[in-house]
């Protein structure tokens, strides 16, 4: 005597929830591999083809996990800007005797730094100048 198809079904779904998910997880699959049409490749060219897709995923989700919430952060004070016309954050004004000093020190080594390069610099330039001016 037949089984009606009903009773298949339910036959078939009083299975365990390990066979449930297998079943799924096949399922997912053969949706993946129809959709992509791997099932028609060999099994090198669906590795190459799964390697390919499988390193620019983990590129994207690296990066977005490492660059955007600081990105989020900069356009969120553009738009602070831009809308009210100040910075969203705001610097400490009153700065210890000490971080002054290194400031000041920081910023005469970078001027003592340009120096010995635009003078040098503007030593060729006048050269030239009077050398034109001979000719």
């Amino acid at each position: 005597m037949p089984v009606p198809d009903y009773a298949k079904v339910a036959k078939e779904g009083k299975g365990s929830h390990l066979s449930s998910f297998v079943r799924w997880v096949q399922l997912k699959k053969y949706q993946y591999e129809v959709t992509f049409s791997l099932y028609m490749l060999t099994p090198t060219e669906k590795f190459i083809f799964n390697l390919i897709l499988f390193l620019l995923v983990s590129m994207l989700v690296t990066a977005a996990t490492l660059y955007l919430p600081n990105h989020v952060v900069v356009i969120y004070h553009r738009i602070c800007y831009y809308i009210s016309g100040e910075f969203a954050y705001k610097t400490s004004t009153n700065l210890s005797g000490e971080a002054l000093t290194l400031a000041a020190d920081g910023l005469r080594i970078t001027a003592d730094a340009v120096d010995s390069v635009v003078t040098p610099t503007l030593r060729v330039v006048e050269s030239a100048r009077e050398t034109l001016k001979e000719l």
